[in-house]
Formats: C-alpha cells, structure tokens, sequence
C-alpha cells in the first residue's frame, strides 16, 4: 500500500537508493526503497513487526506487530507526498514550534522539521526481533531567517515488539533556546464513538474549540464531537481502548507534561483535502509532547529528548 517501485525518480534516484542500502541496509531484516512521491522510505521487516519510515520527515508511516491484523498507525490514501507538504498520518514530528508560526512570517504550521529530507546516521539489528535506525536533521541555512539557532536534531526509532521513538534537540550554539515539540501520533481505530483514553481522567486541559479555556477531565476521554485539547501534567502512561479491534494501545512517555488529544470529526474532516470525508471514523490523534505553557529551554551544549513508546497490549477485551 505504501510503496510504489515505478515512481519516476524526482528527487532520489536509484543510485542514491543502492548507495543507502550499500552502507545502512540489514540483510533480511532492513532496506531502503523509492516510495510514493520519490521519496526514500525504510521498510523494516523482522520477526516481531514490520514498519516504514519516510526520510522526508523522518515519519514513521506504518508500524504493525506481527501478531497484529490492523496497523497500529492510521496513513490517509489521500496523503500529499510532496516536497514542502505534510504528510498526514503515521507519527508527524512537530518541531520546534507546535502550532501556528507566531514568528510573523510565513511559515508552515507545526515548525519545519516535518517539511525535509533527513539523514540517516546509523541502522543496527539489535536482534532478529528489534531493529534500530538513527536519523539526523541538521541546520538549514536557508532557514536562518527564521530559525538562527544552531542546533542537530535527532530521531532514534527501534522497531520490535513496540514501537520507541526518542525525538533529542541538541543546542550547539553559544545561547539558549527554546522550543515546543510534539510526536503526532494518528492511532488507526475500529471506529471513533468507541474508543476511549484512559489515564486522563482528574486533569485539567485547555480546549482550543473554545478559546483555549481551561476545563476539567472527569472522567475517560471519548469522542462524540470534534475535539482539540491539550491536557496538562498528564501521567507518563496512558490507555486507548478499542473494541473494535479488540486490543489496548499502550502510550507511554517520558519528559514531557503535556498530552494532544485530536479529532476533526464528519464536518471538518469533509473540508480536509488530504482526508477522505469519513476518514475521521478511523483514526484518533493522541499527541505527547511539550507545548503551550509546557514551553522547553535548551541551554548551551546541553540537549533536551521526548521518549514515547506505542505498544499494543495483548487481547484481553470482549465485543
């Protein structure tokens, strides 16, 4: 579903793709292909999950355990896959602004490590049941105007029994910085009106449909509606049941307080042009990261890193 073999080659060739697979691919267990759109993509296949990852957004696109029918990750059929444009679904890295661009100029929102080709520094096979790939995103300086900061950002996934991602902002500068950052994750469900998160419940959030006041969550989040909230000092672990698929998504994450909880719903979903009109049914965007007043200062010489682990937890609900 995800690859396409005969894609003219626009933007990386086939020597690029065998120079990739010449110093980073693992026989039998990772390799490097032309995707959708020319992009280059790693397909991981080993014993316990296979998963795809773009280097165009170092975003991971597909993660499934072998054990699994259904992909833990939702990806839109109707995704851009095009330079300068986002690709909706997998796990979007936000960075290092979530949100709108409030700089003043014209910049996509979400910042802008999500909008480039990424590096590859390292891939390992831990095991024949774990594989591991380093990727790296540099300072651009044609985006200095924007961005001066003199940084490295990097992204270690490990793909096994469940998927980690480890997102490190290293300040190679002689002043701080700060950012705001979030893993994007689009959960792919059974059907929306029945799921729910569990581990929110007692915490406050700010409810951007309305203002961005602060509410309180009582009870497990569910989905009627269309919702876009940022929950606040929110636990490190965090439950989505669906008994649709009859399975528990386990999140769970470390040095970060604040926690995305999105749906579009039919109406807005109808106006997405890179979302079929139902498309909202099938998905659920569960978000750890550091944003609003949740705001990340990285000093000289110093580093910050978000950890998330998704993990899918064995069949134990009834339909």
């Amino acid at each position: 579903m995800f690859l396409d073999y005969h894609a003219a080659a626009d933007r990386v060739n086939s020597m690029e793709i065998n120079r990739l697979n010449s110093e980073y691919g693992l026989t039998d267990q990772l390799k490097f292909v032309q995707g959708k759109g020319a992009f280059p993509f790693i397909s991981i296949q080993n014993k316990s999950a296979s998963a795809i990852i773009s280097l165009y957004a170092a975003q991971v696109l597909s993660f499934k355990p072998a054990t699994e029918t259904e992909d833990l990750l939702f990806l839109s059929q109707k995704t851009f896959y095009e330079e300068g444009r986002a690709m909706r679904g997998g796990v979007p890295i936000c960075w290092p602004w979530f949100g709108p661009n409030r700089t003043g100029i014209d910049m996509p929102d979400h910042g802008f490590a999500r909008n480039g080709l990424w590096e590859v520094i390292e891939t390992t096979a831990v095991s024949e049941a774990e594989t591991r790939v380093k990727l790296r995103f540099k300072q651009n300086p044609h985006r200095t105007e924007y961005w001066p900061q003199t940084y490295i950002l990097e992204l270690d996934i490990s793909v096994g029994k469940s998927l980690s991602l480890h997102l490190s902002t290293y300040n190679l500068g002689r002043k701080a910085f700060y950012i705001t950052q979030a893993l994007h994750a689009y959960f792919n469900v059974g059907d929306i009106h029945q799921v729910a998160i569990l581990g929110l419940e007692d915490t406050h959030y700010l409810d951007k449909l309305d203002n961005g006041q602060q509410k309180y969550q009582s009870h497990a989040v569910t989905i009627p509606f269309e919702v876009d909230r940022i929950y606040q000092d929110v636990k490190h672990e965090l439950t989505i049941t669906d008994p649709v698929f009859n399975r528990h998504i386990l999140v769970t994450s470390n040095h970060y307080k604040t926690a995305v909880v999105w749906n579009p719903w039919r109406y807005v979903s109808a106006h997405i042009a890179d979302l079929e009109p139902h498309d909202y049914k099938r998905f659920l965007c569960l978000e750890a990261g550091n944003v609003a007043i949740d705001t990340l200062e990285v000093l000289p010489n110093n580093s910050v890193t978000l950890s998330v682990n998704y993990k899918i937890l064995p069949k134990t609900l009834t339909r």
